[in-house]
């Protein structure tokens, strides 16, 4: 630059400074100042060359290749051209061109490195592996050091799929050239997956010691403390090493981390930046689409599927997604379609088998027992597709093939612990409580360290009314893993059941420390329903410290503060969900301000969400519901129809306009509703339910009971179902026995809602348990204070008990009450008393 300030018309010094720039990577300052090189002096060359360089490095072959063409002309055997021809035929994906120009510049110039490695990227790229491994052991062979060398090998067996070539090359190259960071970060990866974790957290202690200023240690740790499960840590590691040097794997590593936390906004917001540099990033991708599903957001799922596809439309995995986001929608037929297309492609899949056999059941076609049973060929082992089958065979009646299918499988091995637990929920549907309790114990012995055997055990023994020795199998399995969090959990809810309010503390707590967002939110509730919603701040607060952007915890933290009517507050963090997701943000924002009573904000607050998103049905249902409050039935009808509309299919719209219908008491339209969703999708327990319940309240008890059954069997913990049948059938001697284990499943399940709780109260009392009964019933009725149903109940079980007045007492609370559905059973029963 001196030299030019002083004589413009410098050549050299020109030429020296456009290389400069380009070796810096300054490609616009380079081309202006060759540019001009070329205005004072049209005749030079070698301003072709480099010009074209700058082409080829801004992905511009077209502009490469005249200039480079050109000087060859004059230069035909200048190796540093032809290298540039083979970079600008590589660029327009003509490998075979470009193999040729390395060949003529090795010829020109047979040392020349840069030419080699060049060939040698060629063949792998061409997918010539053999001739690859031929060039880059020559190239070590004249140069055993060589590292650019040892990354070509190293990337050879990849290609190959050889961890351990890998690892030997990469501890060579680590050995040789300690500063080479990005070669121990890949030993270390190396060594995670042979499981010498100790090894690798020791080896990114080392490299963040000696080069703390540099992305890859700080990547290596957060890899290891992800793999070690401690995934707060590992965020901590993982965002240094991106402030340090933004890097896709980094992303995609920091995007499986918050997956695992539960954070599922934040790990979308990483895959996404991956995708943004390299669209090209699959397993980003389908992470992406399966987050999605497990945010039940189908048409997302179903672009994410689309995008895949459109990379490659024989990839299996896309049509699998599509069909798995189409089901989300309603779309059965449609996802039928593309399961089937997945599995010409990958005939042998396991899993594309047993979604493809269930939904063709689910559509009523019976030949999808073929697929499962095809399932079962390709894997004899495989615990799903035999218990798919043997729920087909008992809803079909064929008992016999029910069990045969099931022990069948058993091998004796520990996998006969799950089958062993299915045979035993099937003998308790039989009411052999005996086989079913020697099944458990073979399916204890089968697999000690198998919890769910505790688990269905525990819930067995709740059954039963022995919360003791539930508690008993919820303490086996801590034994086996101290701090699983099914098992603190749920023995949590029955010590808090018996009244043991600081055991099920304490077990909360522990499950809260293993880092369970879940727990966490469960001990939230906990605290809040104790009246302590001081100290369920506390622990959100403490939370959020650690992951300030855990959505799952603002959303929490602002239901807390719109519980205890702190709007200002709670607006606040409904405006940081808005900012993570604008869609969901305004979604919560109405509800709170319905929870806080605010109906005209509420309102206001709907239709922002449908102007944000009018072409998706589910933005028109919270306007519906405030219509519906506001006694506009016309208005809230119109919407739940124009949300229908939009998607024919959708299941969840269908649901709700059935169920806004049996509020209106509309029962015969509300059935017609149900079925119409039914036709798209016949195993939804939602609609099988609302059916039952149209049925039910038309006095159609038989077929209510009918539908309520087959939701229970299409999803076995769903809840309405479950407390609305045993409600049917404790009035059935009969099926007394099976309504109370209808009743404890659905307690187990949502063991603070008083429908639910007064359901187990009411059919311990048609056990003949009433003293049980009274305690279920009090805690129905501190959960419900003043609800006619629940007392009367109390009444019942008073009266069982022959304590008269009590009894009198309740049964007359409940009739100064509202109306509710048993009051003429509740006027009876008081009259007898009364001896009327």
């Amino acid at each position: 630059k001196n030299a030019l300030e002083k004589d413009p018309n410098f050549l050299e010094a020109r030429y020296n400074l456009g290389l400069a720039y380009l070796e810096t990577g300054k490609l616009e300052q380079a081309e202006r100042e060759f540019q001009k090189l070329l205005l004072q002096n049209p005749q030079e060359g070698r301003i072709n060359l480099q010009l074209a360089r700058i082409a080829n490095f801004q992905n511009k072959p077209a502009v490469a290749v005249p200039l480079l063409t050109s000087y060859l002309k004059d230069h035909p055997k200048d190796a540093a051209a032809l290298e540039q021809l083979a970079f600008s035929a590589t660029i327009s994906g003509d490998l075979a061109s470009a193999q040729t120009h390395l060949e003529q510049a090795l010829d020109a110039d047979p040392g020349r490195i840069s030419a080699k490695l060049a060939l040698i990227q060629n063949f792998m790229n061409q997918g010539d592996r053999a001739r690859a491994r031929e060039r880059v052991e020559a190239l070590l062979q004249e140069s055993p050091k060589n590292r650019a060398g040892l990354h070509a090998l190293a990337q050879l067996e990849a290609q190959e799929r050889d961890p351990e070539g890998m690892l030997d090359v990469y501890t060579r190259i680590s050995t040789i050239y300690p500063s080479d960071l990005f070669a121990r970060y890949k030993e270390g990866s190396l060594l995670l997956d042979k499981g010498e974790g100790e090894k690798v957290k020791i080896s990114a202690e080392t490299m963040i010691k000696e080069f703390p200023d540099k992305a890859e240690g700080h990547r290596l740790m957060g890899l290891y403390l992800f793999r070690q499960g401690k995934y707060d840590e590992a965020v901590v590691s993982l965002q240094k090493s991106i402030r340090i040097q933004p890097d896709l794997e980094t992303y995609y590593i920091l995007g499986l981390t918050y997956y695992h936390q539960n954070n599922l906004e934040m790990a979308v917001t990483q895959f996404q930046t991956v995708l943004d540099y390299a669209p090209g990033f699959m397993q980003a991708r389908i992470m992406q689409g399966e987050i999605f599903l497990r945010q039940r957001r189908g048409p997302e799922a179903q672009v994410v599927a689309d995008k895949l596809l459109e990379n490659n439309p024989q990839d299996f995995r896309g049509h699998a997604l599509k069909a798995d986001a189409l089901i989300l929608q309603g779309k059965s037929t449609e996802a039928l379609a593309q399961y089937a297309k997945a599995s010409e492609m990958a005939p042998s899949n396991y899993g594309l088998l047993v979604k493809k056999g269930l939904l063709m059941l689910s559509l009523g076609d019976a030949s999808g027992e073929n697929d499962l049973l095809a399932a079962l060929k390709v894997s004899p082992g495989g615990t799903d597709a035999r218990m798919a089958l043997h729920a087909f065979y008992q809803r079909n009646g064929r008992g016999e093939e029910a069990t045969r299918i099931l022990t069948d499988g058993l091998a004796g091995n520990k996998g006969d612990s799950v089958l062993y637990n299915a045979l035993a929920r099937a003998s308790l549907g039989r009411r052999d409580a005996t086989g079913a309790e020697a099944y458990l114990l073979k399916a204890r012995e089968a697999d000690p360290a198998f919890l769910q055997t505790y688990y269905n055990t525990a819930t067995f023994k709740l059954a039963q009314g022995k919360p003791e020795e539930a508690l008993a199998q919820y303490d086996l399995a801590l034994a086996v893993e101290p701090d699983d969090v099914r098992a603190l959990t749920a023995s949590a809810a029955v010590l808090d059941k018996q009244g043991k309010t600081d055991e099920a503390k304490t077990r909360l707590e522990k499950a809260r420390a293993t880092g369970d967002v879940g727990a966490t939110l469960m001990l939230v509730g906990f605290l809040q329903q104790h009246g302590k919603s001081d100290e369920a701040v506390a622990v959100l607060d403490a939370e959020l410290q650690k992951q300030p952007s855990n959505m799952n915890f603002v959303l929490a933290k602002a239901k807390l503060h719109v519980a205890r009517k702190e709007a200002d507050k709670a607006m606040a963090l409904y405006g940081q969900l808005e900012a993570a997701n604008p869609w969901n943000g305004i979604m919560e924002r109405t509800r709170a301000w319905l929870a806080l009573r605010e109906v005209d904000k509420a309102e206001e607050t709907a239709r922002r969400l449908i102007a944000l998103s009018p072409e998706k049905p589910q933005s028109y249902l919270p306007l519906a519901a405030i219509l519906e409050a506001r006694k506009d039935r016309t208005g809230a009808e119109e919407m739940l129809v124009k949300a229908l509309s939009l998607e024919p299919t959708n299941p969840q719209v269908g649901v709700l306009l059935g169920e806004f219908q049996l509020r209106g008491r509309d029962f015969n339209k509300a059935k017609q509703s149900f079925e119409a969703v039914l036709q798209h999708a016949p195993l939804n327990a939602q609609a099988l339910t609302g059916k039952g319940m149209a049925l039910q309240f038309s006095g159609d008890k038989e077929a209510a009971a009918k539908a309520y059954l087959q939701a229970v069997q299409a999803q076995h913990d769903y809840v309405p179902a479950l407390n609305n049948l045993s409600m049917l059938w404790a009035d059935d001697e009969k099926t007394r026995q099976q309504a109370l284990n209808l009743a404890m499943a659905a307690f187990v399940r949502a063991s603070t809602d008083p429908n639910v709780v007064d359901t187990l109260g009411y059919t311990l009392v048609r056990n003949n348990r009433s003293e049980e009964a009274l305690k279920v019933l009090e805690r129905a009725l501190a959960l419900a204070p003043g609800n006619g149903a629940i007392l009367y109940h109390q009444g019942m079980a008073l009266a069982e008990l022959g304590r008269t007045a009590e009894a009198v007492a309740a049964l007359e609370k409940a009739l100064g009450g509202g109306e509710f559905e048993e009051r003429a059973d509740a006027e009876k029963l008081m009259r007898k008393l009364r001896g009327q």
